[in-house]
């Protein structure tokens, strides 16, 4: 609630200064406004900020953001017809509108924006032509065109910029060889299968590897070989986990999987996929499942405990724990 708070006080801010703005213009030397027409537009804008407030953006269709943008346009129309027209002052504040769909609108939108944009220019004139002079239907097409591109202009700069976040958001969760997972990404996916695990009360297992003898692999070949063998895995193994399995590279030649809603039998059945996989390079596995209360930090001790029993135990094979945690 806080952060929905946060995100909708920094645009309701600058929405409420730019309602009051034509009302503030007012004040200076110029054209009297109707004053019926001043209280419904006043009306109308305290309204479209009432509904702004409330929305719960986050989940709102996308078509809603036009009710405040053509509530603010319906206020400039309203203020321009009642103070005469160009010489109220306050018709380019339409701009203001097509800006807010502009970064956090649609195309269709946008569209419908521009047009309610003709709509106040022309509308008047079309419906009381004596009132306005001929130079008005350059003025509402200009800023038909000006408004077109400004929307668009935004939408294209606002969607490369979700595009570039979207980017650095995945390579900061990617492991930079491999390409799975990296350590960071693990663990907020561990923490969320946990948080679901005990929603919904299912198992949760984790499964820790470690290529066994790596260190002489890379003495004796190099590290470019070694790096190649870390790829190589990571393919093979990908293909075979389940969909919704999270596979990782936590360091080095340690990897980690982890299999959501499975049971041991299950786990054992994805590990045999992976090992049959890659059995020309030995590796030893620890495999836990969740207890359904311990935090993660201990279900990951736990399976690092189980991989070093494999290790003692001769490497080269899986270590699962004997009875089944509690789901």
């Amino acid at each position: 609630m806080a952060d929905q708070f946060s995100i909708r006080s920094t645009w309701m801010l600058p929405f409420g200064l730019a309602s009051a703005l034509p009302f503030a213009m007012m004040l200076l030397p110029g054209p009297s406004f109707g004053l019926v027409p001043t209280l419904v537009a006043a009306a109308l804008v305290a309204l479209s900020i009432t509904f702004a407030l409330i929305v719960d953006w986050d989940r709102a269709p996308d078509w809603w953001t036009l009710v405040p943008a053509l509530g603010y346009m319906g206020m400039v129309a309203l203020l321009r017809d009642a103070g005469g027209g160009t010489s109220s002052g306050v018709g380019p504040m339409v701009l203001l509108p097509v800006i807010w769909i502009g970064l956090f609108g649609s195309r269709r939108t946008l569209a419908v924006s521009v047009f309610a944009v003709a709509v106040v220019y022309w509308g008047p004139m079309l419906l009381d032509s004596g009132d306005y002079p001929n130079s008005g239907w350059r003025v509402g097409a200009g800023f038909v065109c000006l408004c077109g591109i400004l929307g668009v202009t935004m939408q294209a700069l606002r969607d490369q910029v979700r595009g570039q976040a979207a980017r650095l958001t995945s390579l900061a969760l990617a492991d930079d060889l491999t390409g799975l997972a990296n350590r960071r990404a693990w663990d907020g996916a561990l923490e969320s299968a946990l948080i679901a695990a005990e929603r919904r009360e299912e198992p949760v297992c984790v499964a820790l590897i470690d290529i066994d003898h790596f260190k002489a692999i890379n003495d004796a070949y190099g590290h470019a070989h070694g790096d190649a063998v870390l790829t190589s895995l990571a393919r093979s193994w990908d293909p075979v986990s389940r969909r919704g399995d999270v596979l990782a590279r936590l360091g080095g030649d340690e990897f980690a999987l982890l299999l959501p809603a499975a049971d041991l039998d299950e786990a054992r059945a994805v590990i045999a996929r992976l090992a049959e996989s890659t059995a020309h390079t030995p590796c030893s596995i620890g495999l836990a499942q969740w207890d359904g209360s311990e935090s993660a930090a201990r279900f990951l001790e736990r399976a690092d405990a189980l991989l070093y029993e494999a290790k003692a135990l001769g490497r080269n094979r899986v270590q699962a724990q004997d009875v089944a945690a509690p789901a």
